[in-house]
């Protein structure tokens, strides 16, 4: 199960004491970049002269993340449609493990050279189902 651990911060909170909504974007976007980093280093994805890019993210807000806590980010699930990948992230307290907030992030993979989307092969999906089994706390 593939996990990345943050702690949060003071300069990811907000004047109120806790993560802003807008940092959650940036806390699932840096487990996302752990979750493909042995994929851009076998330049997977370059090789194929592919882009890979957010297309829509929706989160839903459980608890609220303060300074000080340790947080695990894991992607819970990929699915796979014709153009499109889609990706669950659940962001939970390392301690308690409660749920303090949930994504679904939708991807397309882009044609480098002309900026079209490209269908989800075969071998795509092999490589995110091997990225998805490796465990990287």
């Amino acid at each position: 199960m593939n996990k990345t651990t943050i702690k949060i911060r003071g300069y990811h909170c907000d004047a109120y004491g806790h993560v802003n909504n807008a940092r959650y974007l940036e806390l699932l976007e840096e487990a996302r970049w752990v979750f493909l980093e042995p994929a851009i280093r076998e330049k997977f994805f370059e090789s194929r002269n592919l882009l890979f890019v957010v297309v829509n993210i929706n989160i839903s807000y459980k608890k609220p993340l303060v300074p000080n806590q340790v947080i695990e980010i894991q992607l819970t699930n990929v699915s796979y449609n014709n153009k499109s990948i889609i990706v669950k992230q659940e962001i939970k307290d390392q301690k308690t493990q409660a749920l303090c907030s949930s994504a679904e992030v939708t991807f397309v993979l882009l044609q480098s050279s002309t900026g079209k989307p490209q269908t989800i092969t075969e071998e795509i999906m092999v490589k995110f189902d091997e990225l998805s089994r490796i465990e990287n706390a």
